[in-house]
């Protein structure tokens, strides 16, 4: 890291801009406190500076008469999983929760705040069940049961520059093209541990029976809590529950509100008969 000591110039043009070493960003409490050393500088050649200003959260009395805090006057304090402050009701996310980042960590923290959210105005629901820890474990490459390197994989798709946005503001990749795309995303073999979203998997395992190199199981960590069946025999499981759910419905004991709204599914179906004969 470096910051810079002065911009560099000869004839009214920029030639370059000098930088100092920075030695450390936070000071022992963690507050941002950079410190440099001006006796170690670098001379960086360029025709061009653009000047950026760094910024923070200014919350003024947003925060006045809640439990909410900024214990180093500028972060929120919050649950690192549900972002959710001291404050019940209040959520927090972006450069008010983490400080300064890429834009992907603004977008990943708000989405996990609007669950959070979510979950606090629907009455009886908990925040922290079924949320990614992020709890991040690198694949251990010196010992897997089919090593990586004997698995044939296509070359790398190389990127295309287009020279005529090489000396322009813009993005000068060329993007890639559908068969550059799949033959990429062949490559991946999985760089860790893959995170499963319990909010949108039902358990199908149609996962298991995809993956070419048999690395997805299932396992139940409740099996006292329901019956597996296979799914060569499911008919055998349904049939017999679809035969007594039925029965239950036709002949079943039913409150005055069940037979209102039989009677009136009945008039309504009756009523679509007359106008369809109608019409003919």
């Amino acid at each position: 890291n470096s910051a810079p000591v002065e911009v560099l110039g000869e004839g009214g043009k920029v030639t370059g801009i000098e930088l100092m070493r920075c030695v450390s960003v936070r000071d022992a409490n963690g507050r941002f406190a950079p410190v440099y050393d001006e006796n170690e500088t670098i001379t960086v050649p360029c025709s061009n500076v653009l000047v950026a200003i760094g910024q923070r959260s200014d919350y003024g009395a947003v925060l006045a008469g809640t439990a909410a805090e900024t214990p180093d006057g500028q972060l929120i304090a919050h649950d690192g999983v549900t972002f959710q402050t001291a404050e019940a009701d209040v959520f927090v996310g972006g450069d008010c929760a983490t400080g300064p980042k890429y834009t992907i960590d603004a977008i990943a923290s708000g989405r996990e705040g609007a669950v959070s959210i979510h979950r606090f105005v629907n009455v009886g629901q908990t925040l922290t069940i079924h949320r990614n820890l992020r709890d991040f474990k690198e694949l251990d490459k010196e010992n897997v049961t089919l090593p990586a390197d004997k698995i044939k994989k296509p070359a790398r798709a190389e990127v295309v520059i287009d020279p005529k946005k090489v000396k322009t503001m813009c993005d000068d990749r060329v993007t890639f093209t559908e068969e550059q795309i799949k033959s990429e995303a062949s490559r991946c073999l999985s760089c860790g541990r893959s995170v499963v979203d319990p909010n949108k998997c039902i358990g199908c395992g149609i996962c298991t029976t995809k993956c070419e190199f048999d690395a997805i199981h299932l396992h139940r960590e409740h099996p006292e809590c329901s019956t597996m069946v296979r799914s060569e025999d499911k008919f055998k499981a349904i049939l017999p529950y679809a035969i007594k759910r039925g029965m239950r419905i036709v002949f079943g004991k039913k409150t005055a509100e069940e037979k209102a709204s039989q009677k009136k599914h009945k008039e309504a179906v009756k009523a679509a008969k007359a106008a369809k004969k109608a019409n003919k």
